[in-house]
């Protein structure tokens, strides 16, 4: 396989070891990390892409695969049934641009918008922080909505406001088709559902207000079967069983041992009588 063809978050091959157990699950088998939601965001410090409702839902992904062009394929080994119905090993082909990508259920969630307090006070009360904002905010977000005239509310001679001198943050207004219009309340609006959540500005009423977009699909009700997950080759002493809790993988070394050990018919029991059957004939 290819090297990383792109910076982010990394999820590469690893070859399982054998478990030194008679009997294991499928899971033990598998070359990628499984992720949710949650641990893809815990592990790698970043949300994991919307759900994408006209794919699978996939929660491996495999970083070294080559998307420098849309038509490639990736080829991996997964565990299903053959035509007669045994468990064996098949081949599953995806493009890469979708095997290097997982497809989580849930919602993408985003960092809460906090308000820190202040020590600002206008006529001998606090002030509520929600009306306070950086002149840098207030700037840009003036500009974004082609308002016009920023102030400071704080400064006026007749109500004025005490900023302690520990404060960055001010009163911020601007003027937008004749309003007076609070940049701390606008800022508030947009990150109601966190910062960043994905929205617009509708100034449609005259003066400016933040609409968020609709709630996405998540996946969460999504019946169909998930995109399995690559394992490696069985090794000579594995075999695929199956038995109460479904398909797992036997030692065939171990169950040997253990047969023997309960004092079974094994199969070299089986084999020594085969090779003496064969001498009584030739004889």
């Amino acid at each position: 396989m290819s090297t990383p063809s792109q910076p982010g978050p990394v999820s590469q091959p690893v070859n399982p070891g054998q478990p030194n157990l008679l009997a294991y699950g499928i899971e033990e088998l598998a070359l990628f990390v499984s992720f949710t939601r949650d641990t893809y965001l815990s592990t790698f410090g970043v949300q994991a892409p919307a759900w994408d409702p006209t794919r699978l839902r996939k929660t491996w992904f495999d970083s070294t695969a080559d998307v420098s062009d849309p038509a490639n394929v990736a080829v991996y080994n997964i565990v299903g049934t053959d035509p007669n119905g045994n468990w064996t090993l098949k081949q599953m082909v995806i493009q890469t641009a979708e095997a290097a990508t997982v497809n989580l259920p849930g919602a993408i969630t985003y960092p809460p918008y906090f308000v820190a307090p202040t020590a600002a006070t206008r006529g001998g009360s606090f002030i509520n922080p929600t009306y306070l904002s950086l002149q840098s905010d207030a700037v840009a977000l003036m500009n974004l909505l082609d308002g016009s005239g920023l102030f400071d509310e704080g400064q006026s001679s007749t109500f004025p406001v005490l900023y302690p001198a520990s404060e960055p943050r001010r009163l911020w207004d601007f003027l937008f088709n004749g309003l007076v219009i609070n940049v701390g309340l606008l800022l508030s609006g947009q990150n109601a559902d966190g910062i960043g959540s994905p929205g617009q500005w509708d100034s449609s009423s005259g003066q400016p207000l933040w609409v968020p977009d609709p709630a996405p699909p998540t996946g969460l009700d999504d019946t169909r079967p998930p995109r399995d997950m690559p394992v490696r080759s069985l090794l000579l002493n594995e075999k695929f069983q199956v038995g109460l809790m479904g398909v797992s993988v036997i030692r065939t070394d171990l169950q040997q041992q253990a047969d023997a050990s309960a004092g079974q018919f094994t199969a070299d029991d089986r084999a020594t009588l085969q090779q003496i059957y064969q001498i009584l004939v030739k004889s």
